[in-house]
This record gives structure tokens, C-alpha cells and sequence, in this order.
């Protein structure tokens, strides 16, 4: 026989729109007082999340103690998840430090429904919610924005999150008395998954684990639905969470999709072994508190079993999070990530050092290659190029492969014509990732300068990025090889221009015709360019002081392009 959810329907002294509007109030309330209180709670941490994250992360139990202990502190998961995303897009966090700090947030979010459950059903809300709200207040008013008045915020939010609690208790209790929903015989697979789908559907609208978990708990105490029901919609708002962190992927590097993906993985598993084991969780849950005399109300159980399936999920995660690792760092590929791996830096060469030698002299040129093309890139300052952000990451990427190969080279036997090439080689790379940052501080700065200068002003600016341009250009490795003496004199020549260009800034600023301001800033984006140039001339000339007879083929060239 098949056995399906039945509504059972009453009625009492509570009309229903009073009830639909306390609900509604309730809800309300409790929203309000969770978005006073997070950010309340975050504006008092300061910087300790983003000193968390990037300082106390560096092993598995650090990564998921912060992760736990920052979701309990300002209770909200998705906070901490876009943190986390943000900082490793920003290249401060590896996938492999960031996605222990995603699974503690997931047990860390398990606070609220503790917060809920032990002193929201337990105590007088009144009681302490009102005073808290009056003490809060006059913290927030004196104190403003000082750690203190964001202290006072968050006790705000937290006595007005209990009052929406106990608004929406006295809902549920009332609305169970009218409406609940019973099972014909036994809740069917069927039924656990509408369920899950609708705590899924709230949460995703809610954009809140937390309201969900919330809400499932007073109905719960209110009688208007039984703990595997309840069960199952926290389930579902487990799954939900993830849209948080996969709507603030959008527009992320490689590495933070990934992220993203760990945490969307590690949801749908404990969901599924959750799912799977809920009956039997629920039994030994219950056996639990009946052997360890703990309070047996379906709210303590909800809420050991919301703790105890987050746990499980981790410690599911122990053996594979590694391979989990390895797996991820082969999806979401982007072409610029695709392009920061060495092309040339084989280890087996090693054992051979001229043709380790070689192998590092072209990995350099295709250094310089992309290195040049940003500084290019740099000087149109008719439009800002969004990837140039990518490409530093390529570049800063292959330099560090380069020094690391050179390290692994100095260990081996090697003759002296290749060690004391070496060090040439470490030098010409930081003079190219020099040039990406200057790019890279360039292309932000283009719409500070790109402001309308007069005529002899402008004029004498744009020659000057034409004559860089013809600079980076020659300055570029495997092009047409240029006299040493031939670039060199062309530095001079941009020296004069760059020394008449700053005086005549000077003038004019001291005349009053161009405001200090956007003096400062020209001065500074063609100091910026000066440099670019003189880095790329010191690249070249040292580059062929190794006396290294190649050029970039033409496959490289597509390759890197």
C-alpha cells in the first residue's frame, strides 16, 4: 500500500489572516534581527576574518577550526564562503587550504539552530530580548561605528531575532493546533525528497540556511509537522546553501570555481548519506538522549541531527579530500591558467644542464612574451583591458616555475659557463614580473589619466607612448635582434622626453592650468611607463650577455599569443 502525507485540519479562536500576518511579522523579525546581527558581529571582528583566513589556514584542522569558529562568530556561512572565494580568487588562499575552511563552515552554521533551540524554546524571550534591544540601542547610538556601537548592533539583532522566534513559535503552536501534516502508515522515500526539495526552494529564495533551520524548528515545536519531515527540509536547506557560493563564482578565476564546486560536492554527499541514513540517525539520536538522559523534545533531536550529519559529511571527506583535490585542479581550465604552465621546464633534462640551460632560456622568452604584451597593452589607453588581472597570474605563475626550476638545477653537479648563467636568468624574470605589476597598476590607473588635457600636453604624451611602444616592441626576445647600442640610444632619447614631458607638468601645475591632482597622477603614470621601459632594456641587454643563439618559434608564438 502506498502511503502519502495527509493534512489534517482544525479550527480554532485564530483566524487565518491573523495567523498568515503574525507569520508573516515573525518572519520579518527574525530576517531583521539576523541581518543586524551578522553584520553587526562582522563590523566588530574588523579584520580578523580576512586576518583568519589568509594567517591561520595553512593545515586541514586549522582550515576547518577557522572555517567552524568565523561561521559561529558572525553566523553566516554564506559571509564566510564568498570570504573565502574572494580571497582565493585574489590568489591568497590554494584550493587546498580553501576548501577545509568551506566544510567548517558547514558544521559552523549548526550554532544558530543551537542558539534556537536552548534558549529560544527554553527561556522567557521577553525576558532578556528586550533589555538586550535596549542595551544594544544605547551601545549603537553613543558608540556609532566603534567596535563597541557594532557590538550594540549585534545585540539588537539578536533580541529582535528571538522576538521574531517567539512571534513565530506562538504561530506555529497555534496554526498546529488547525493544520499538520500526518502520514497514512510510514513517511515514504517519496516524501523525505519532497521535503528536501522544499527546504532546498526556501533556501534558495531565503538565501539563508540559517531562516530555513529557523523556521523548521518552530514548526516543529508548534506541532505542525513530525522530526523525519523537519529532518528532511534541513536537509534540503544544506543543498540550498550552495547557491550562495555558486552566485558569487560569476566572474571568478579558475581557482575559485573550484572552490565553489568542492563545496556544491561536499553538500550533495552529506545530503545523499544523510538521506540514505536518516531513519536509522534519527533512532540512534533518540536512543541517544533516552541512555544519556538529555532533554528529549523533537527540537533537541533536529538539532543534534542537523550537528551530527555536517560532522559525518567532513569526516566522509577525510580520505578523498585529497584526490578531491587533485580531480578539481583539472576542471574549470582557463585558457590564461593553461597558458602559466611551463611549456619547456622537463625534469628528466635535469641530469643534462646545457640543455636545462636551454630549456630555462626558453621558458624566459616566453616570460618576456607575455610580460611585453601587457606593458602594450598598458599604453592604449583608450579602453581598459578586464583580462590584464589574469595575465599577471600567468606571468607570476611562470616565474615562480622558472625559479623553482633553477633551484632544483643549482642542486646538480653543474659546469661553470651554466652556473653563473643562472642567476642572469632569475634577474631577467624579475625584471619581467616587474613590468606585469606596472602593467597591471597601469591599466587600473587608465581612467584616473584619461581625462581631457590640453593640446600641448597631449600631444607631447602621446609621442611619448609611441616611443615606449617602439621600445617594448624592440625590447622584445626572438623579434629581429637589436644592436645593444641602438636600443640604448633610444632609452636616452625617452629620458629627454620623459624629463621635458615632467617639466612641463610642473609648470603647469605651479601655473595653475592643471589641477595638482591631475598633475600628480600624469606624473606618475609616465614615471610608471619610464620604468616599464627601462626594465624591458635591462631584460634584453642581459638576456643576450648568455649568448644563447634561438628565437621563439612560431608554434610558441600562437601558443603564448
Amino acid at each position: 500500500m502506498t502511503n502519502t502525507i495527509a493534512f489534517k485540519v482544525r479550527f480554532s479562536s485564530m483566524s487565518i489572516y491573523s495567523m498568515i500576518s503574525s507569520g508573516i511579522g515573525g518572519l520579518g523579525l527574525f530576517l531583521l534581527g539576523m541581518w543586524l546581527m551578522s553584520e553587526g558581529l562582522k563590523m566588530a571582528a574588523g579584520s580578523a576574518l580576512n586576518h583568519f583566513l589568509h594567517h591561520w589556514t595553512n593545515t586541514r584542522l586549522r582550515g576547518l577550526s577557522v572555517g567552524i569558529f568565523l561561521t559561529g562568530l558572525i553566523q553566516s556561512s554564506g559571509a564566510v564562503t564568498v570570504a573565502t572565494i574572494g580571497f582565493t580568487n585574489a590568489g591568497l588562499l590554494s584550493l587546498k587550504r580553501a576548501i577545509w575552511i568551506i566544510f567548517g563552515s558547514n558544521i559552523g552554521t549548526t550554532t544558530t539552530g543551537w542558539l534556537v533551540t536552548l534558549i529560544g524554546f527554553n527561556f522567557k524571550i521577553s525576558a532578556f530580548a528586550l533589555p538586550m534591544i535596549g542595551i544594544g540601542m544605547i551601545l549603537k547610538l553613543s558608540k556609532g561605528e566603534e567596535r563597541i556601537g557594532a557590538i550594540g548592533q549585534a545585540l539588537v539583532g539578536f533580541g529582535i531575532l528571538f522576538l521574531g522566534i517567539d512571534v513565530l513559535k506562538d504561530t506555529f503552536s497555534a496554526l498546529g493546533s488547525d493544520f499538520s501534516l500526518e502520514a497514512n502508515g510510514e513517511i515514504t522515500w517519496q516524501d523525505i525528497l519532497l521535503f528536501t526539495g522544499f527546504g532546498f526552494l526556501i533556501t534558495v529564495l531565503m538565501q539563508s540556511s540559517s531562516v530555513t533551520l529557523a523556521i523548521t524548528l518552530t514548526a516543529l515545536s508548534g506541532g505542525l509537522m513530525t522530526l523525519l519531515p523537519a529532518a528532511a527540509i534541513v536537509i534540503g536547506s544544506n543543498l540550498g546553501s550552495t547557491t550562495t557560493a555558486v552566485f558569487s563564482s560569476f566572474g571568478t578565476n579558475s581557482v575559485a570555481k573550484r572552490v565553489v564546486a568542492s563545496h556544491v560536492i561536499f553538500n550533495i554527499i552529506t545530503a545523499t548519506v544523510s538521506i540514505l541514513l536518516l531513519s536509522p540517525l534519527i533512532t540512534l539520536i533518540l536512543f541517544s538522549q533516552d541512555l544519556f538522559n538529555l532533554d528529549n523534545s523533537a527540537t533537541m533531536t533536529l538539532a543534534l541531527f542537523h550537528t551530527i550529519f555536517n560532522v559525518l559529511g567532513v569526516l566522509l571527506m577525510i580520505p578523498i579530500a585529497t584526490p578531491l583535490v587533485a580531480w578539481l585542479k583539472n576542471r574549470f581550465k582557463s585558457k590564461d591558467e593553461a597558458l602559466g604552465k611551463p611549456l619547456y621546464l622537463d625534469k628528466h633534462a635535469l641530469a643534462l644542464p646545457s640543455l636545462s640551460l636551454h630549456a630555462l632560456s626558453r621558458e624566459t622568452e616566453r616570460l618576456g612574451h607575455f610580460s611585453l604584451a601587457m606593458a602594450k597593452d598598458s599604453l592604449n589607453f583608450e579602453i581598459s583591458n578586464k583580462g590584464m588581472e589574469n595575465k599577471d597570474l600567468v606571468v607570476k605563475k611562470l616565474a615562480v616555475a622558472i625559479g623553482d626550476y633553477t633551484t632544483l638545477l643549482y642542486k646538480q653537479n653543474l659546469p661553470e659557463e651554466v652556473s653563473e648563467k643562472l642567476p642572469i636568468l632569475l634577474r631577467i624574470t624579475h625584471y619581467y614580473s616587474s613590468i606585469s605589476d606596472i602593467a597591471t597598476l597601469l591599466n587600473h590607473s587608465k581612467k584616473q589619466v584619461a581625462t581631457a588635457l590640453s593640446p600641448v600636453i597631449q600631444n607631447q604624451i602621446n609621442e611619448y607612448y609611441k616611443h615606449s611602444l617602439h621600445i617594448l616592441k624592440d625590447s622584445e626576445i626572438g623579434n629581429k635582434p637589436v644592436k645593444d647600442h641602438h636600443i640604448e640610444r633610444q632609452e636616452t632619447a625617452l629620458e629627454a622626453e620623459y624629463q621635458s614631458l615632467k617639466s612641463l607638468l610642473l609648470r603647469r601645475g605651479a601655473e595653475g592650468s592643471l589641477s595638482i591632482a591631475k598633475m600628480d597622477k600624469t606624473i606618475t603614470s609616465i614615471s610608471q611607463i619610464r620604468r616599464m621601459n627601462q626594465q624591458a632594456v635591462k631584460a634584453l641587454t642581459h638576456f643576450n650577455s648568455l649568448d644563447i643563439n634561438f628565437s621563439l618559434n612560431s608554434e610558441v608564438k600562437e601558443r603564448t599569443a
